[in-house]
């Protein structure tokens, strides 16, 4: 068993899409561990700004294996590492063997049977009552990139202040708009908004992972009265837009207004992506692994 980096003929690598050649990326790093010739498991360490207090690892691996890989990245530097974890996953196992975690944020189950009648019934009620207290609904088609991307950061910087705060809003906000330019679906992006015409709660549709499509609520006014009914009917009207594909919410559990709204969808149930802790690993010992093709002495 070897753990090396990243070469261009180890690529792709099932269940690894974010994989790419460790020349290719900098500081960042980009490993695989090796048996008998065969890849089972890699990782990924996105290096994060000057500014920033974590860099973000991925890690996929075959059950067994992963834990010489991870140590090999969070060896890579004193700055800590984060990364999702999934309970009982094969990567949950790794970051056992490793140990020194911290969690610093969970998200609860968010898979939603978008077939299921109860949910279809329960969707169309939640329409219902915005109308009803004249709440306007209206498909991320819409708006401009730019009007979502102010939703989204409204809710974003609160949302990540006690465990991933944000530093550099402007860069932030530049990632995201490379993000959302590529991956955002605004066709089952949906924003309601007062009579007045203020946006008070939106989903967007930001991302599919291993085909299960994974919509964000997003509270962009908190307090307001109708919090509750407007981020309901949003993930309401997501719903009715996708079904019946498979989806997973994702939010934290410490964010009031989501957790209230999820616990009114019907059928509610852990999925392959959720729930999900984000973990801290530091203070790993291990050997950094050289780059290909490169003195390290």
């Amino acid at each position: 068993m070897s753990v090396r980096a990243c070469l261009v003929s180890d690529l792709p690598v099932d269940g690894a899409p974010w994989l790419e050649p460790d020349a290719d990326l900098g500081e960042s790093r980009s490993l695989v561990e090796e048996v008998h010739g065969e890849v089972v498991a890699s990782g990924l360490r996105r290096r994060g700004g000057p500014d920033a207090d974590v860099d973000l690892v991925e890690l996929s691996c075959q059950p067994g294996r992963g834990a010489d890989l991870l140590r090999a990245l969070v060896a890579e530097d004193e700055r800590p590492v984060m990364l999702r974890v999934v309970p009982g996953t094969p990567k949950a196992e790794a970051v056992a063997v490793v140990g020194h975690v911290e969690v610093m944020q969970s998200l609860p189950p968010g898979a939603i049977r978008t077939s299921h009648p109860d949910v279809l019934a329960w969707s169309q009620e939640r329409l219902a009552k915005a109308e009803r207290e004249r709440l306007a609904l209206a498909p991320g088609t819409d708006f401009t990139l730019e009007e979502l991307l102010d939703l989204w950061m409204v809710a974003y910087v609160p949302a990540h202040q006690g465990f991933l705060p944000v530093k550099d809003v402007e860069a932030t906000r530049e990632a995201f708009r490379t993000w959302f330019a590529g991956s955002l679906d605004r066709e089952a992006s949906f924003v309601a908004r007062a009579g007045d015409g203020r946006a008070v709660a939106a989903t967007m549709m930001t991302a599919v992972i291993d085909g299960v499509l994974v919509p964000n609520m997003v509270d962009v006014s908190h307090g307001h009265p109708a919090s509750q009914t407007a981020a309901a009917a949003c993930v309401a009207a997501t719903i009715l837009a996708v079904s019946p594909r498979p989806v997973e919410f994702e939010g934290h559990v410490d964010q009031a207004l989501y957790m209230s709204v999820m616990d009114m969808v019907p059928h509610r149930s852990a999925g392959v992506l959720t729930p999900m802790d984000m973990v801290r690993i530091q203070g790993v010992e291990g050997t950094p692994v050289p780059r290909a093709g490169r003195d390290v002495s």
